[in-house]
């Protein structure tokens, strides 16, 4: 299904396009067949690596995938990569709100730090770091080889604790609301206050035990 979202033919909701506006900035495809593109970097079983689909709630139509990439639980952090979708779900609410809920689940999780690394002539990608509120860190120069050719790469990063301290509210109201947001967050606060409790249960059992 990937493919046939992917790969510029024209569909029942779409009109043909260049593919390359999808895989451009990427360093694989475009692909002519599904069996290509399943031999791909998105399909790789690796332990650093994880994919999940995108996919539009009221028709139950694949919109694309999002990845996460370089995963280092030493250090609880985590690289989040630009989705690859359609050219008709880029800058929808189902592409923001899939790396939203990918994000908040990360640092549910424990997670410290989640990063962004964007071609510099990305500007979809420019325009989805900061619809996400991430923040841009760095520049790097040559930072990757691309295609054979040379690309500089915007850093953007979220910090669990911006995202405690209002980054993870501030988005859940563009996508959702003021009234919904308000709800979530008295949630998030309960959620909080009830996993410091058990914490903290844990801890004085662990101390009587002793």
């Amino acid at each position: 299904r990937l493919h046939g979202i992917t790969c510029g033919l024209a569909t029942a909701s779409d009109r043909a396009y260049d593919p390359r506006r999808v895989w451009g900035f990427l360093d694989c495809g475009p692909f002519e067949t599904e069996e290509e593109l399943g031999g791909s970097f998105i399909f790789d079983k690796r332990a650093d690596f994880a994919a999940f689909a995108i996919v539009e709630n009221l028709t139950d139509q694949l919109l694309g995938v999002v990845m996460l990439s370089n995963d280092d639980p030493w250090n609880l952090s985590i690289q989040l990569e630009p989705p690859v979708v359609k050219p008709r779900a880029e800058g929808t609410v189902e592409q923001i709100e899939a790396c939203f809920l990918l994000v908040d689940r990360l640092f549910a999780l424990g997670y410290r730090r989640v990063q962004l690394a964007v071609d510099t002539k990305d500007v979809g990608g420019k325009k989805l770091a900061g619809r996400l509120g991430f923040t841009h860190e760095a520049t790097l120069p040559k930072h990757m080889i691309v295609k054979e050719a040379n690309r500089d790469s915007n850093i953007y990063g979220m910090l669990n604790s911006d995202w405690d301290r209002g980054a993870r509210a501030y988005m859940y109201k563009k996508l959702h609301g003021a009234e919904l947001q308000k709800a979530d967050g008295a949630k998030y606060v309960k959620e909080g206050e009830w996993e410091a409790q058990v914490k903290r249960h844990q801890e004085k059992k662990a101390a009587e035990a002793e």
